[in-house]
């Protein structure tokens, strides 16, 4: 499938290293242009039908509402090498610099796609291709930094880098699933665990380690792994930013406006933005998963 790439471009000069990322990087589109970051759109597929995102198209809304009536198997398709191809080649007639940071290699993939094309740059430019060991908030959090820094033009690129990857151990993403079949098939679940999950009816308390997604504990009800979540949230001495995804049914904003509920019993004067969660989110969760992305940011104590 050809993408229509997405380049943001402000009204300054291009700063000479190009930055790009995937669509899953959640950061509003004013905010891309403004920062001249390019972004490829993610895409999926479920049977025989595709669905795009970036924050731009909104696929990912059309994708979860299919899964909700037919739970179809998932896969990421795009952006594929020749994607990627293509807009390092079109860069090349603006620099020959790019930093290309993208949502975690173990969760789709979108990252070994980028290091496959890079491989056909090799002495003709320079590619460095930094891997989020996130998704989401989390990626657009490390992809807004990395824009002000190059915009701002004081620093080395490897010192952008070092600051960059000194965030990401301050990232973290917790959710929890109703919908073990998905876990199953992204492998995070083996059949015996999927099938007695089912029949006892349990809802996994999810982690990000490392970029790959590492089931905790199980909980017995819905109400119990909110718990889970809101428990993760209130041991930390302070929150920079905390972000709800959910998958955006009607069922899952009713989950939402509980786990909004608890969450302001114990992280007092603040709000609680939400977001419906990406596809590469999904081929993990399904349609029925809530979660959270919390940055620690640098107070911490």
């Amino acid at each position: 499938m050809h993408l229509s790439f997405i380049y943001l471009y402000g009204g300054a000069a291009v700063n000479h290293v190009q930055l790009i990322t995937d669509g899953t990087a959640y950061l509003p589109a004013a905010r891309l242009r403004e920062l001249g970051i390019i972004s490829l759109p993610v895409v999926a597929r479920a049977k025989n039908k595709l669905f795009m995102y970036d924050q731009q198209a909104k696929g990912h809304i059309e994708l979860l509402e299919y899964l909700a009536q037919d739970r179809a198997p998932v896969e990421i398709v795009g952006p594929a090498p020749d994607d990627f191809r293509a807009v390092f080649e079109r860069t090349l007639y603006r620099t020959n610099r790019m930093l290309v940071i993208l949502s975690s290699e173990h969760l789709s993939p979108v990252l070994n796609n980028a290091q496959i094309a890079a491989r056909d740059f090799m002495g003709r430019c320079d590619i460095t291709i930094l891997d989020s060991q996130t998704i989401s908030v989390g990626l657009g959090l490390l992809v807004e930094r990395a824009g002000e820094l190059l915009q701002e033009g004081e620093l080395s690129l490897p010192e952008v880098i070092r600051r960059v990857r000194g965030m990401i151990p301050r990232i973290y993403v917790v959710m929890v699933t109703h919908t073990l079949d998905y876990l199953y098939r992204s492998r995070k679940l083996s059949a015996m665990q999927a099938i007695l999950g089912s029949m006892l009816n349990t809802h996994p308390f999810l982690v990000i380690e490392d970029g790959a997604i590492i089931p905790q504990e199980k909980s017995r009800t819905p109400e119990k792994s909110l718990d889970k979540l809101v428990e993760f949230a209130s041991e930390f001495t302070y929150i920079q930013d905390l972000v709800i995804f959910h998958g955006g049914s009607e069922a899952s904003f009713a989950e939402l406006a509980s786990l909004r509920n608890r969450l302001e019993q114990v992280l007092l004067n603040r709000d609680f933005p939400a977001i419906i969660y990406d596809p590469i989110l999904a081929t993990h969760l399904g349609p029925n998963g809530i979660g959270m992305v919390i940055y620690q940011g640098s107070g911490r104590l």
